[in-house]
């Protein structure tokens, strides 16, 4: 993945608008505001997030790990759109379930083809895509290197994202030459370098 395969904020915002429901919209807030994964998005219970003191709390993340996200009001304001007081957050077709991954994805590609975002047809032998290809783990990318490009440091986005090796996230430094360049211009000028 490179750098161009990243959301824009720009493109986020156009999703957004995409949305037809609250469902959506919190759906998209919390896999791109929050970085979670589709498994941990699908598996979330209101019980799961304290507004309060403004964490998500992931209980069985990836290799069974829990975790909790420090998270931004306008992701709590999604959440509590969804008027949901008890269980799944994005509760399935079947009782007592959870929705499904795959349905995160699909209502994902109907936002994404609703925005004028979606690749709809597989490029030309040859020939480069003209747009990305929207997924729920493109969110997840674009959240980390949206951080990044705030000034977030690495090892505070390792544990929002559940990293367990910091090898892991610095990825997202190879991909944002940006953030390296204005940690550079924060250093003082009298230094030596």
């Amino acid at each position: 993945m490179h750098v161009e395969d990243f959301l824009s904020k720009e493109e986020f915002q156009r999703l957004l608008a995409a949305c037809k429901t609250d469902r959506e919209a919190a759906l998209l807030r919390l896999m791109a505001g929050a970085g979670l994964r589709v498994s941990e998005l699908a598996a979330l219970k209101v019980e799961h997030v304290d507004v309060a003191h403004r964490y998500i709390y992931v209980k069985n993340g990836k290799g069974h790990k829990e975790r909790s996200i420090a998270v931004r009001k306008p992701v709590l304001d999604a959440v509590k759109a969804l008027n949901v007081d008890k269980g799944y957050l994005f509760p399935g077709r079947y009782q007592g379930g959870h929705i499904t991954p795959r349905q995160v994805a699909n209502i994902l590609d109907e936002i994404a083809k609703t925005a004028g975002l979606q690749e709809t047809n597989p490029p030309e032998r040859g020939k480069q895509r003209a747009r990305k290809k929207i997924t729920p783990h493109l969110l997840r990318h674009s959240y980390a290197s949206w951080l990044l490009d705030m000034g977030y440091s690495i090892s505070d986005l390792q544990n929002q994202l559940g990293h367990d090796n910091v090898a892991t996230t610095n990825v997202y430094l190879q991909r944002r030459p940006n953030h390296r360049r204005a940690n550079l211009e924060h250093l003082p000028e009298d230094e030596i370098i």
